[in-house]
């Protein structure tokens, strides 16, 4: 990717990312997937990243993969080649489910979100949170992405597992500060 310049699709439904916010973006998910061939492509409303990776065995160097910050779930979904082609086309919007985009844009009377921004879950679903239910209030990505892997990182350390209930813990920002 060398494109300097990012495109937004159906009023920011889909976002592929210029130069600056794709160097953003791939450095924050080399933190959090702790690997350093990882670049980041575009993101969709939902706060989906769209990325590559380069020094995997497993999976090819054109395959996309989707990382969803909110559930921590991420896999292969397509080439790069498909989704710079759905992106031309548009089709990018149906892949990533521009009738619930629009139709939180027509509830909160937002025309479109900018590069950068996403619409987040009301609560992370693993939080248990459900991802229908959106904020109305537009979040930078980069930011929803960073406090998500905060949240699962604690999590980790204090051992909680799924289905367990969250401890006030998690949120005490006193106990996480580095110091």
């Amino acid at each position: 990717m060398t494109t300097k310049q990012g495109q937004v699709v159906a009023s920011g439904a889909f976002q592929l990312f210029g130069q600056r916010k794709r160097e953003q973006v791939s450095e924050l998910l080399t933190d959090v997937f702790g690997r350093d061939d990882v670049e980041a492509l575009g993101a969709d409303w939902r706060g989906i990243v769209y990325f590559t990776v380069a020094d995997d065995e497993e999976i090819s160097d054109d395959s996309v993969l989707g990382f969803d910050a909110s559930s921590g779930d991420s896999g292969e979904l397509a080439t790069v080649e498909e989704v710079l082609a759905a992106v031309r086309s548009g089709e990018i919007a149906e892949a990533v489910d521009v009738a619930s985009f629009d139709a939180w844009r027509d509830a909160t009377g937002t025309h479109t979100i900018d590069m950068g921004a996403c619409v987040p879950p009301t609560l992370y679903e693993f939080l248990g949170g459900d991802p229908a239910e959106r904020s109305t209030e537009t979040e930078d990505l980069v930011t929803f992405i960073a406090v998500a892997a905060a949240l699962m990182g604690r999590l980790e350390q204090l051992g909680v597992q799924p289905g367990d209930e969250i401890p006030d813990e998690v949120f005490d920002d006193e106990r996480w500060r580095d110091g």
